[in-house]
């Protein structure tokens, strides 16, 4: 079992469901994803749901999600139609549509799914690399994650939302611009994981994410969320130059 706050991997690991009711099915589509992941040496993690109710409680836990359309009392359209409301803004988790019927596609459409793919085809390596490819890629690419485990439940973050992390006590709390996560590690491990994706230790008790600075004071920053957090006096020259950096980076055409 991971402990509270470890962080398994960084953009290369894919955590996927699969929501389907036929058992039969499950098992041939995971053994596909095994297969598959294995020749394009990707690393992954799967867990299989029978229905659509029990993936709303932990869709934060995955990057891709294959999702049967045709599934009683909530269909594969309608989980994630409602997936959709609870994530917001955020890239993830992807969505593919199983369908044995081309009819539903279009509805499936609708609901701004990764891809679809129909059943008769999952046998298909082409059609079926082709989508594990494109959705690794887009992780690598475009979302780049961890993962921690928060009130005894493993999710993925996506590092472009953390704001802040602070101490407190026992614990480090990681910051959103939505919510707050409790994890059990120290800021100095947080500090070394994620000091190059353009985050900088500003005080004793914080840590901030470049892209989330709006402003700069002597003793005070402030965050995109319009959260202030405090910064030392001995660390006040050395962020506000990775801030500079930062900011001419990502500014420059």
């Amino acid at each position: 079992m991971l402990t509270d706050g470890y962080i398994r991997w960084v953009r290369s690991m894919i955590n996927i469901a699969v929501v389907d009711d036929e058992p039969l099915f499950i098992d041939t589509l995971i053994n596909k994803i095994a297969d598959c992941c294995s020749s394009l040496k990707i690393k992954y993690f799967v867990d299989k749901y029978s229905n659509g109710y029990d993936i709303l409680e932990n869709y934060k836990s995955y990057h891709l999600i294959f999702l049967d359309i045709e599934m009683p009392s909530m269909d594969g359209i309608e989980t994630a139609k409602k997936i959709n409301e609870l994530k917001g803004d955020s890239e993830i988790p992807f969505f593919v549509f199983i369908t044995s019927h081309d009819e539903f596609v279009f509805d499936a459409l609708k609901s701004f799914p990764y891809s679809f793919i129909r059943k008769s085809d999952i046998d298909d390596e082409t059609s079926f690399s082709k989508i594990m490819i494109k959705v690794s890629k887009a992780i690598d690419n475009n979302c780049k994650t961890i993962n921690i485990r928060t009130n005894r439940q493993e999710i993925v973050l996506k590092i472009a939302d953390i704001v802040f992390i602070e101490k407190y006590k026992n614990y480090s709390y990681i910051h959103t611009k939505s919510e707050k996560y409790p994890v059990k590690s120290s800021l100095v491990f947080y500090e070394e994981m994620l000091s190059d994706f353009g985050f900088i230790r500003c005080h004793e008790g914080y840590i901030v994410n470049l892209n989330n600075i709006s402003k700069i004071f002597d003793k005070a920053i402030l965050l995109t969320n319009n959260e202030t957090v405090p910064m030392s006096r001995n660390k006040c020259k050395m962020v506000k130059e990775a801030f500079v950096k930062r900011t001419v980076c990502y500014n420059v055409y």
